[in-house]
């Protein structure tokens, strides 16, 4: 009983060895495929999280170059465009520029300047053409009057060709209706034209007096900026003005005419052509808020104007 008992109990080891055997091994293969899809997933985890992060820097890295630029493109073109309010600017334009044209306050250049800036007259109230000094065109850079703004300016070509160019006197900014009532006489080369806003009837505004205006021999056309009214031309005047001006009774009075904007925001433009290497040309723009103007009343009181101008070809 014992013997039997014992081969059978051996019997019975050696099965269960061999089971154990055959289930270790199935384990093992299963473990060991278990584990070898796990280091596949992780290596291929790990590589696309080191992937998305290289590419996450170098995308951060690029719009941190990107924000950088653009900040400093914004500092520029406030640095470049930014005026004071009634600041008069004056610029030629990028092409003009890298070719050689240059502005400067003062005809010996010492600066060669592509943009210039003229402060702004502060409190000005209205005056009358009278007002301004006869030599006004023959001082340079910023010489403002007692209640009008004066700027004198050269342009100067040194590309090494004759050219032509274009000039635009244009608004800016404006308020409280206050370019109603601005009169700008410019000067080009020692010849001057009057702008003015038209008026409120649509046609050029205009000023009556019993002798002549001043800077007459300056002017581009004198036969048009000035006219004598006479006899039945004399009803033409309106009675506020003969009125006001003391004109009543008088054998002949003189009409200022004044050459209409352009635009609502363009005063003028002009065409200079031929314009030789090394030539220079000057320009002296005068602003005032006149005050035989229909316009010029209490509600611009407070009102800014800012005026510019553009050179390009």
């Amino acid at each position: 009983m014992s013997g039997r008992k014992r081969y059978q109990n051996n019997k019975l080891n050696t099965k269960n060895t061999e089971t154990s055997k055959k289930k270790d091994e199935k384990v093992k293969r299963t473990l060991l495929s278990r584990f070898d899809l796990l280091n596949r997933f992780k290596h291929w985890y790990l590589g696309g999280v080191s992937l998305f992060r290289g590419l996450f820097r170098v995308h951060a890295a690029k719009q941190t170059i990107l924000l950088i630029m653009g900040a400093l493109s914004v500092c520029f073109i406030m640095a470049a465009f930014y005026t004071n309010a009634g600041e008069f600017v004056v610029k030629v334009d990028r092409e003009m520029a890298k070719d050689g044209f240059y502005l400067s306050e003062i005809p010996n250049f010492d600066e060669r300047l592509i943009t210039l800036h003229a402060v702004a007259k502060e409190d000005a109230t209205n005056i009358s053409i009278y007002n301004i000094e006869e030599d006004v065109m023959d001082i340079d850079g910023v010489h403002h009057g007692a209640d009008y703004f004066a700027y004198t300016f050269y342009v100067k070509n040194l590309t090494g060709e004759t050219k032509d160019y274009r000039y635009t006197l244009f608004i800016r900014h404006q308020t409280k209706g206050i370019e109603d009532a601005s009169w700008i006489m410019l000067f080009h080369n020692g010849e001057q034209e009057i702008f003015a806003k038209e008026s409120a009837g649509g046609g050029p505004e205009v000023q009556y007096s019993d002798y002549e205006f001043p800077f007459l021999e300056y002017a581009r056309d004198p036969k048009e900026q000035q006219t004598l009214l006479t006899g039945a031309q004399l009803d033409k005047i309106p009675q506020d003005a003969v009125d006001r001006l003391g004109l009543k009774g008088l054998n002949g009075v003189y009409q200022l005419n004044t050459v209409p904007f352009a635009s609502s925001r363009t005063i003028c433009t002009g065409l200079r052509e031929d314009f030789e290497h090394e030539g220079m040309d000057k320009f002296t723009v005068v602003i005032w808020l006149e005050g035989e103007d229909p316009e010029c009343i209490d509600k611009i009181i407070g009102g800014e104007l800012e005026l510019a101008m553009s050179f390009t070809y």
